[in-house]
């Protein structure tokens, strides 16, 4: 065995996306458009999120149906032809705060089209009403209900503050070979907000502002550690991780907790792919039924996934 040193590392898959041509004029169309969702919900953040992640359309063929089992609350998407076997769990971002499964059945649908699976997307505790570690303990226990529905494998999927909670989750729970890849879009994986695209003040980032998620990180946390790994994933162990597909959009603040993470999940051994989207906003992906490269991330995501459903050992 040779002496280890800092070149031997393993280092994420990176991939760069230009910005496609016309794209810059729908972003903005896009972005009057929830401008004009804003003023229908001028005192309530939580409709007018909820509108806004709403706007990705429901994919042909899929059905949706509501869980209510004990503790467990959230929606299962099926596409009409899926395999049985393997399924992807699915968990919301909107800052710990905002956002539900039901307004985000549209998005969790294209999960389901694209993949041939089943999606269970998963409702959490929201703050400021249950704070850190609500939201984490139920996705713990909504994955184990999900896990007791029999499937020999599974994705996990997440997007923003889901994208952490996924993330924490598979580095919290017992390695799992079940667990066969994993797929987050802006993911926010360290609540101390210390990357260096968060601190630039010559990051534009036209969805957040700094203080913005400073203050949903104090609210959520309640006096709890920015470091600790159920909250910010960056600082957990890694050990035992998935395959990793992280996507992200090249002017956000939380650029660098991709970045961050994709590189430290891969020194400790995780395969991990990271695409970084020019001119994109964050979970950009949503967008799907109005700009194409949030359908182009889609297929990535969905062709990882399809990828490494043979590469773990089954139980």
């Amino acid at each position: 065995m040779h002496d280890f040193n800092p070149g031997d590392v393993a280092r994420p898959s990176v991939i760069r996306h230009a910005l496609s041509p016309g794209e810059g004029e729908q972003v903005l169309r896009i972005f009057q458009r929830n401008a004009s969702l804003a003023q229908l919900h001028p005192e309530d953040r939580r409709a007018f999120y909820a509108a806004m992640a709403s706007q990705a359309p429901m994919a042909d063929g899929v059905a949706a149906e509501p869980v209510i089992d004990g503790a467990v609350r959230g929606w299962w998407l099926r596409a009409a032809a899926h395999d049985p076997g393997s399924a992807l769990f699915f968990v919301h971002g909107g800052g710990y705060h905002l956002g539900d499964a039901r307004s985000y059945l549209g998005f969790a649908s294209q999960l389901a089209a694209r993949t041939g699976r089943a999606v269970f997307s998963v409702d959490y505790a929201l703050a400021p009403e249950r704070r850190f570690p609500a939201a984490f303990d139920d996705v713990m226990r909504a994955r184990a209900w999900f896990l007791s529905r029999g499937f020999k494998q599974y994705a996990a999927v997440g997007d923003s503050a889901g994208g952490g909670l996924v993330l924490a989750m598979a580095d919290q729970a017992a390695p799992d070979a079940r667990l066969a890849s994993i797929v987050v879009f802006s993911p926010w994986t360290d609540l101390s907000n210390s990357g260096p695209s968060f601190t630039d003040p010559a990051t534009y980032d036209p969805v957040f502002k700094p203080a913005l998620l400073q203050g949903l990180a104090h609210s959520y946390l309640d006096g709890a550690s920015p470091h600790d790994p159920k909250a910010s994933p960056l600082f957990g162990a890694l050990r035992a991780m998935p395959p990793i597909n992280v996507q992200v959009g090249a002017d956000e603040l939380l650029r660098d907790d991709s970045i961050r993470f994709a590189e430290r999940a891969a020194a400790h051994g995780a395969t991990v792919r990271l695409d970084l989207f020019e001119g994109m906003y964050h979970v950009f992906q949503r967008d799907v039924g109005s700009l194409k490269t949030a359908g182009t991330a889609l297929e990535i995501a969905a062709s990882f996934i399809d990828e490494h459903w043979a590469d773990r050992k089954v139980i």
